[in-house]
């Protein structure tokens, strides 16, 4: 009895241990798929000619800037190593 309860355990740590791995990459994926779309917007805005659209670019490269400004500040600290 004693040693099917510490294979319990031991399978839900490993279980833990792989779930704490996924999200600390979900975390890295995500700060870096905004930084993208801050970067793609910002080439949108320089090689825009009408001023119209320029605004609109830089309106957008605003937003996704403050999208990964705020993914870095909730992020920060959680991605711990040694679990």
């Amino acid at each position: 009895v004693y040693r099917i309860n510490w294979l319990k355990a031991r399978a839900r740590r490993d279980r833990w241990k792989e779930e704490v791995s996924l999200v600390r990459h979900e975390m890295l994926w995500t700060g870096l798929w905004l930084e993208y779309h801050k970067k793609m917007w910002e080439q949108r805005a320089l090689q825009s000619t009408e001023p119209g659209k320029e605004a609109y670019a830089n309106k957008q490269m605003g937003l996704w800037n403050d999208f990964a400004s705020k993914a870095r500040l909730m992020f920060r600290g959680k991605q711990m190593d040694g679990i």
